[in-house]
């Protein structure tokens, strides 16, 4: 079953990890102040895909996003207003390919088909695995053209199951209001597509 359909305020800052449908490809930047935003090159994370949480978000260049949060998974909150998008939160890590704890958001509704797929295979696979959070790789994007060009759709897959490492501490309170990340600028336009992973790529011990 999906987690949610297709359509905070103050608190500690985690450092974001973006994935860019336009360039297909994923970027995060270092913790300290001022850091240059660059290229996850292996994205292979654990995802603390039980506390995922949903929403309305709102996107604009230059100012903080604001994100007003469900109540629950299956409880809906009102629209705030104009410009907001429905959307997901969670914390990922991966000190290798990351550098530490990161927060994943998207509102882009090919990042949601794909979020909705790992939480698939996360329900389908958590009693199983007792304890333990789901690896979750990119193995790869698929191009998809519109009417605003082409766009790349991610492949997410659960390739293993690790314990939940100190990082990911658990639920955060639910925020009602504007948050303090910053709007990372997208890659330049001039940059070539992703190159597509292979299944045989793809396969084998998950490096995170």
């Amino acid at each position: 079953m999906a987690f949610m359909t297709n359509s905070s305020n103050g608190g500690d800052f985690t450092t974001y990890c973006k994935y860019n449908a336009k360039a297909g490809r994923w970027y995060t930047k270092a913790e300290e102040q001022g850091s240059e935003e660059y290229e996850v090159t292996n994205m292979t994370a654990i995802f603390d895909i039980e506390n995922i949480r949903t929403g309305w978000f709102l996107f604009a260049a230059g100012t903080a996003p604001v994100k007003e949060f469900d109540p629950s998974l299956s409880q809906a909150a009102p629209k705030p207003g104009e410009g907001f998008k429905r959307g997901f939160e969670l914390d990922i890590f991966s000190e290798k390919n990351l550098g530490g704890l990161r927060e994943f958001s998207s509102t882009a509704g090919s990042v949601i088909d794909a979020m909705n797929t790992v939480h698939d295979q996360w329900v389908a696979g958590k009693d199983a695995n007792a304890g333990k959070l789901p690896v979750v790789q990119c193995t790869g994007v698929v191009p998809v053209t519109g009417k605003h060009g082409t766009n790349y759709s991610p492949t997410l897959t659960v390739v293993s199951w690790a314990d939940r490492p100190a990082e990911l501490s658990g639920a955060k309170d639910a925020p009602v209001a504007a948050v303090t990340a910053p709007v990372a600028s997208g890659p330049a336009t001039h940059m070539p597509p992703p190159v597509v992973a292979t299944a045989s790529a793809a396969a084998g011990s998950p490096d995170f």
